[in-house]
């Protein structure tokens, strides 16, 4: 079934490639073949990433039910609980829009076949006017962008659980620090004082928890590098010739609903990204501010040299990018705003 659903991508991808080079000869028709085109690009190399790197996402779901991230006591599991059902939340939100695209761009492909064309340009080596092969096409590529669409919300809300999944283990580590804290001090102020090589021990831990979220972070990135070059990189092509195409025909409402159904779901899709990408920087420099609050000056030699170390490790956040040329933030978004928007200068000239 995966061979057949990604052959299927990649057949649609080749054969919209060979119709922009053999056919195409305007604009407006490169406009509304590219789009398509760099979307299915994106999904086929979603699809092979997942399949390819199987294991390791499966390996880095299990790392989150092991030690130390596992939740230890009521107040984590209500907090790994509500990050749980944020991203639940979200994920349900995020299915139902691209469910709106999907279901707007499959009415779109059914009027064109009611019209005799096929759902989408593409360029085949026989003759697809034969009824029995026009029917197989045409439901071919109907099929395949379904299942286009499935994998697009799959991974996007793949990557973004596993984002948010980062802030939750943050927010963790901060709770068993401030508990650390509390019931040192709670010891000290009752004269019952412990070895230093317990506290050594102590602290130790909690550095090797706030690292090994680094580290976690670090293996998520890994993973889905390439998805993030990909889809940054053509969501920049995507947006900016789409807004083109919504501009020359503002007046055609029936044939750009769609369309317009498509873009924004493209805002929002690079939106999810770099929102979560976000949250996990300011989530991960808050852990020195939230150390520097507690009421820590009566914590032994040893724990106070520990929660430096954490302090200043915390200065550098954890950051997510795309092929270290884009740090998933609120500031790239805006960035590739403007670039989508200056590309849409240059084509409008």
């Amino acid at each position: 079934f995966t061979f057949i659903i990604i052959s299927s991508e990649y057949f649609l991808v080749l054969t919209q490639f060979m119709d922009i080079i053999f056919v195409v000869n305007n604009i407006n028709d490169f406009v509304t073949n590219t789009l398509m085109f760099f979307t299915i690009v994106a999904v086929c190399c979603k699809a092979t990433v997942v399949v390819m790197r199987r294991n390791a996402i499966i390996n880095l779901m299990q790392i989150l039910l092991k030690a130390p991230y596992k939740p230890r006591d009521k107040d984590e599991v209500a907090i790994q609980t509500k990050f749980d059902k944020f991203i639940r939340s979200c994920s349900i939100k995020y299915s139902l829009l691209a469910t709106s695209s999907i279901t707007g761009l499959t009415l779109g492909s059914v009027l064109n076949v009611m019209h005799g064309h096929l759902p989408y340009r593409i360029w085949l080596p026989w003759d697809y006017n034969i009824p029995l092969i026009f029917w197989t096409v045409s439901i071919h590529q109907i099929i395949t962008l379904i299942f286009a669409a499935i994998i697009n919300v799959g991974t996007e809300t793949l990557v973004f659980g596993l984002f948010i999944q980062t802030c939750a283990q943050l927010e963790i580590f901060e709770n068993r620090l401030h508990k650390f804290i509390i019931n040192k001090t709670v010891k000290y102020l009752g004269h019952t004082f412990s070895s230093s090589n317990k506290d050594k021990i102590g602290i130790s831990e909690y550095i090797h928890h706030h690292l090994s979220i680094y580290k976690y972070a670090k293996r998520v990135n890994v993973i889905f590098n390439q998805v993030l070059f990909v889809q940054f990189f053509g969501s920049i092509l995507v947006l900016c010739t789409s807004v083109y195409y919504l501009s020359m025909h503002i007046r055609e409402l029936s044939a750009t609903a769609s369309l317009l159904v498509y873009t924004i779901c493209m805002f929002a899709q690079i939106f999810v990204y770099c929102w979560s990408g976000n949250e996990v920087i300011l989530k991960s420099m808050s852990i020195a501010d939230t150390i520097y609050r507690m009421d820590w000056p009566l914590l032994s030699i040893n724990e106070k040299k520990g929660l430096l170390m954490i302090m200043i490790r915390s200065t550098v956040p954890i950051k997510f990018t795309s092929s270290f040329l884009i740090t998933l933030s609120l500031q790239s978004y805006t960035s590739i705003l403007k670039t989508s928007y200056s590309a849409f200068n240059v084509l409008q000239q």
